[in-house]
């Protein structure tokens, strides 16, 4: 990797190409971040191409994390049982060690353990959240349904858990591309074991789906206690990666919400009961 990663860091076509991105990306953040609304960006690559284009695409992404405050975490992407995916899996893992070591101040955000039994063979099911987290240092794993089927899940559990390593929750996708609905998804267990999860929407533009809905599905699906619920919208800051002082001003934002909207639920509540 290192005499790669040296040559990429010198060739001027490569840097022009990284500098164009970083440009591009803040023009499109233009009038959309704001006080009002927070944009953040993450980098990706395939992992269905040739392991010389990930690399250099990956090389672009942590590289360009480092010009663009706009850009806070690198991440993979494309279907996980694809043919070079899963060939090159704990490849693509030593390649995210391999720069987080040139670029430690990048943030990783990876989709792993996105299959079930029957989309793949069994072996393939007991290795990649692990590798993720393991190997890569992943600090969110997208998708994580395989999570029963990995080697020893109840000790990789407990490692998700201590390393505060949030499970991005994308009910509407895995239904849609997996087939996983109510008990089959793992949400439930990533509870059980008090691994911090987030809801996400996935690819929204695909799916035609928003936050709202997935929230929805969340509460109708699994009946979470209002705490759990509440908790678990406070996650999607806390393990987000904005730094320090943009937290801060989203939580205190979001402290502001909820005190409006309980302060609003009670007073709806005692009038139900005067009638």
């Amino acid at each position: 990797f290192a005499q790669y990663a040296d040559f990429l860091a010198q060739d001027p076509a490569a840097q022009s190409k990284i500098q164009d991105f970083v440009k591009e990306l803040t023009a499109d953040a233009a009038d959309i971040d704001d006080a009002e609304f927070t944009l953040r960006f993450q980098t990706y690559v395939s992992r269905n191409s040739a392991p010389s284009k990930v690399f250099s695409g990956l090389f672009a992404a942590f590289a360009a994390s480092q010009l663009n405050p706009l850009i806070v975490g690198v991440n993979i992407v494309g279907p996980e049982h694809g043919v070079v995916a899963l060939r090159d899996y704990t490849l693509h893992m030593q390649m995210f060690a391999f720069l987080k070591q040139r670029f430690p101040q990048v943030r990783l955000a990876m989709h792993a353990g996105e299959l079930k039994l029957g989309l793949v063979a069994p072996e393939h099911l007991q290795h990649h959240i692990r590798g993720a987290v393991q190997i890569a240092g992943a600090e969110r794993i997208g998708h994580g349904v395989d999570i029963m089927h990995e080697h020893q899940a109840d000790q990789l559990l407990a490692e998700l858990k201590r390393r505060k390593v949030a499970g991005e929750i994308n009910l509407r996708s895995n239904a849609f591309i997996l087939g996983l609905q109510q008990q089959a998804h793992p949400v439930t267990m990533y509870l059980c074991h008090q691994v911090p999860i987030v809801i996400s929407s996935d690819d929204a533009g695909v799916s035609r789906n928003n936050l709202s809905h997935e929230y929805f599905l969340f509460t109708s699906r699994y009946q979470p206690s209002y705490a759990v619920l509440k908790k678990t919208v406070y996650n999607s800051i806390h393990y987000s990666f904005l730094n320090p002082a943009e937290k801060k001003q989203q939580l205190r934002q979001l402290d502001q919400r909820f005190s409006q909207f309980e302060a609003a639920a009670a007073k709806l509540a005692a009038s139900a009961k005067t009638q």
